[in-house]
């Protein structure tokens, strides 16, 4: 292939790739992203599930979601 016939193919294609973005630009369906990608407000933050220790009352502490749901002294388990 001689280099004038080369540049005149890539000037050809060039051209078909611009004029293909031009049309899927322009007739492109308006509107947004589907709602699935859309993010909505985010959800309140959530208390991590942690234990605590109590060492003026001698005891342990166990919380989810930041409601403490156990506690544990020299008697036991307490609920």
């Amino acid at each position: 292939m001689t280099s004038t016939a080369s540049s005149r193919l890539t000037f050809i294609v060039f051209t078909a790739g611009c004029i293909a973005l031009a049309l899927l630009f322009a007739y492109a369906p308006q509107g947004g992203l589907p709602s699935k990608y859309v993010k909505g407000p985010a959800a309140p933050a959530l208390q991590p599930t942690r234990i605590a220790i109590d060492n003026e009352a001698h005891a342990i502490r166990f919380y989810i979601d930041g409601k403490e749901v156990a506690l544990l002294d020299a008697s036991g388990f307490k609920q």
